[in-house]
């Protein structure tokens, strides 16, 4: 399986010391701190979407981050979380403590590699939706614990900078 993640480039060489990020020291989102957490997506768009939540402009995360390209065994298990399974506050900005108990319900059971999520850079409704059809392309952000992966498990097999291509800026 192939993931992708956009790293800030003075991470690229270090993006496997997970107890360094931010998402295990504080938690994030889908995890409570000191839960270990890698953020990826399946695929390079939902990646290039998700840096909108961190980096002001396209062009500024084009000086400042990589594009980056990994593989995981693809007998991962993993669980998509459904609509009903997500707290009534997953779209929240503020990362509510009810959202990452929910992810650390999975992250931290040794039968569950990781978990599948929608993402909040997608319209709510869209990720809600009642056919599958329409809501699963917005599921396209995978956390996974690297601890019941294995971080060797996961290789980094390519970078590619910029992230967006010199068209988009073009009139």
């Amino acid at each position: 399986m192939i993931l992708f993640r956009i790293i800030h480039n003075n991470y690229v060489d270090t993006w496997a010391d997970i107890e360094r990020t931010a998402s295990y020291r504080k938690g994030a989102r889908w995890n409570s701190a000191g839960v270990p957490a890698f953020y990826a997506a399946l695929n390079p768009q939902s990646a290039m979407l998700e840096v909108a939540n961190y980096v002001a402009s396209p062009k500024l995360a084009n000086q400042t981050h990589t594009l980056a390209v990994f593989e995981v065994p693809s007998s991962l298990r993993l669980h998509y979380l459904t609509p009903t399974e997500l707290p009534k506050e997953w779209y929240a900005a503020s990362k509510p403590d009810t959202v990452k108990a929910c992810g650390d319900k999975y992250l931290t059971k040794m039968s569950c590699h990781g978990i599948v999520v929608p993402s909040v850079t997608v319209n709510e409704a869209i990720a809600m939706h009642g056919s599958n059809a329409i809501r699963e392309p917005s599921y396209a952000n995978v956390v996974l614990n690297t601890e019941h992966v294995g971080i060797d498990n996961i290789k980094l097999i390519d970078t590619y900078t910029p992230i967006y291509a010199q068209a988009m800026f073009t009139p």
